[in-house]
C-alpha cells in the first residue's frame, strides 16, 4: 500500500495487514475504530531523531542495557518510568485490597456483634452504638491491613517480573505475563511447601495469562504496543522536567530582576551624596 505524504484514504484489504502498519515503525495515519481506514496524518507519529526516540531505541541496546536503564535513576533523581508503573501498581492493589478487606471485615464484625448481643442489657443506646461502632471500625481495620499489603505485594511482584522480562527481551507477548504470574504464586506458596508452590505457579500463571490476554487485545484493538507506551511515558517525562526548569529559570529571573531594580535603586540614592563630598575635596584642594 503506498504512502502518500503520510496521508492516507482507502480501506485496507484485512485487519492482519492493518495490524502491519505500525505507528512505531510508520509516521503514517491514525488508526480509527479498529483499525480498518486511515484519514489523516497521525499526531502521535515519532520522531526518531529526538533525545526520548535515542533513549528508547532498545533495538540497539542488550537485555542488560535495557535493565539497567530501568532500575537507574535519572540526573534529577527520578526513577524510570517502567518503575514507576510498577510501584503504581503495587499501591493500587494495596488501596484495592485495603478497600476489599475492610468491608469484607467489618460487614462481618458488624454481623457478629449483633448476633452476640441479642440478649445483652447495654446501659443506654448510645453505648450499644459506641461498642458496635468499635467492632466495625476495628474489623475494618483489621480485614485492610490483613488484604491490603498481601494483594499489594501481589500486584507490585507481579508488574515488577512481567515488566522486567519485557524489558529484557525488548518486546512484549503472552509470555512474561505467564511467568511473571507463576513466578508470584510460587513465591507467595513458598511457605507451604512444593505441593502449595506448584498450585500457587499453575494459580498465578493462569491469572497472568489471563491478564496478559486482555492487556495485550486491548493493545492490538486500539493499534499501540508496549514499547510505543514506555517511549511516551519517557516522553512525558522530559518534557515535565523541561517545564519544570523553565519555571525555576523564570522564577531566577525575576528574583534577579528584584535584586538588580533595589540595587539601582540605592545607588541612586547615594549619588548626591557622593557628588557633595567629591565637590568638597575638590574645593578643599583649591584653598589648598
Amino acid at each position: 500500500m503506498a504512502k502518500t505524504s503520510g496521508y492516507y484514504s482507502k480501506f485496507y484489504s484485512s485487519f492482519c495487514t492493518t495490524r502491519q502498519r505500525s505507528v512505531w515503525r510508520d509516521s503514517g495515519g491514525v488508526l480509527l475504530g479498529f483499525n480498518i481506514l486511515k484519514l489523516y496524518e497521525n499526531p502521535d507519529s515519532i520522531n526518531q531523531e529526538v533525545k526520548t526516540a535515542k533513549i528508547m531505541n532498545w533495538k540497539e541496546k542488550t537485555g542488560t542495557d535495557r535493565l539497567r536503564l530501568m532500575f537507574s535513576y535519572d540526573e534529577f533523581g527520578k526513577m524510570s518510568p517502567e518503575m514507576g508503573m510498577v510501584v503504581n501498581g503495587a499501591m493500587l492493589g494495596a488501596f484495592t485490597g485495603t478497600l476489599i478487606g475492610g468491608t469484607l471485615h467489618s460487614k462481618e464484625s458488624f454481623i457478629k456483634f449483633i448476633e452476640r448481643n441479642q440478649g445483652t442489657a447495654f446501659q443506654s443506646t448510645f453505648e450499644a452504638q459506641k461498642q458496635l461502632q468499635t467492632k466495625v471500625t476495628l474489623g475494618f481495620a483489621r480485614g485492610a491491613w490483613i488484604l491490603g499489603w498481601r494483594l499489594g505485594v501481589f500486584c507490585g511482584s507481579f508488574m515488577l517480573f512481567t515488566t522486567s522480562i519485557s524489558v529484557y527481551r525488548g518486546k512484549s507477548s503472552i509470555i512474561e505475563y505467564l511467568v511473571g504470574g507463576g513466578a508470584t504464586g510460587i513465591l507467595f506458596k513458598l511457605k507451604q511447601g512444593p505441593r502449595a508452590m506448584v498450585a500457587g505457579g499453575i494459580f498465578g500463571g493462569a491469572l497472568g495469562a489471563l491478564a496478559g490476554s486482555v492487556n495485550l487485545a486491548i493493545m492490538y484493538l486500539t493499534g499501540v504496543t508496549m514499547e510505543e507506551i514506555r517511549y511516551w511515558q519517557y516522553e512525558w517525562k522530559e518534557e515535565l522536567q523541561a517545564d519544570k526548569q523553565e519555571t525555576l529559570r523564570k522564577a531566577r529571573a525575576a528574583d534577579l530582576d528584584i535584586l538588580t531594580k533595589a540595587h539601582e535603586e540605592r545607588t541612586a540614592s547615594t549619588t548626591p551624596l557622593l557628588e557633595v563630598v567629591e565637590d568638597q575635596s575638590a574645593s578643599n584642594s583649591i584653598k589648598s
